[in-house]
């Protein structure tokens, strides 16, 4: 299965053999410094769950990320929040779903926060601000 993405962003899925990955942009998914779930966020989770067809998987995990402005005690403990924040609401719509959440802070980084002349990447500090969900089915 080739990537999928939402047109604004939200997330975007991929699938090798039985292993699906959907990656939430925290930037569609939570408020700057926050925890809490944006409407949009429960959107893309909603149909997530929708598309397991009545049949969830055995076990999903959800991995938080963040980028690095503020502190590395700081960022884990953000990163686990948003994760548990997703698992949260995963459980909620499908009790009984089996759902390991955790953190990695900023220690995980998918793009470069610098530019090559110094300045600051919001685009990498962006792609950097994510929640992974993985499952098999």
């Amino acid at each position: 299965m080739a990537p999928v993405a939402s047109a604004d962003g939200a997330v975007s899925t991929s699938k090798v053999g039985n292993t699906t990955t959907a990656t939430l942009s925290n930037d569609v998914t939570f408020d700057v410094d926050s925890a809490t779930l944006t409407t949009r966020a429960t959107q893309v989770l909603d149909s997530i769950v929708t598309g397991w067809a009545g049949t969830a998987p055995a076990e999903v995990t959800v991995v938080g990320h963040t980028d690095s402005v503020a502190d590395d005690a700081y960022n884990q403990a953000l990163s686990e929040k948003r994760a548990r924040a997703v698992a949260d609401y995963l459980i909620s719509k499908s009790p009984g779903l089996k759902v390991t959440a955790s953190g990695k802070g900023e220690t995980e980084p998918v793009a470069s926060e610098t530019k090559e002349d110094g300045s600051v990447s919001e685009e990498g500090k962006a792609a950097n601000r994510r929640v992974v969900l993985t499952w098999k089915q």
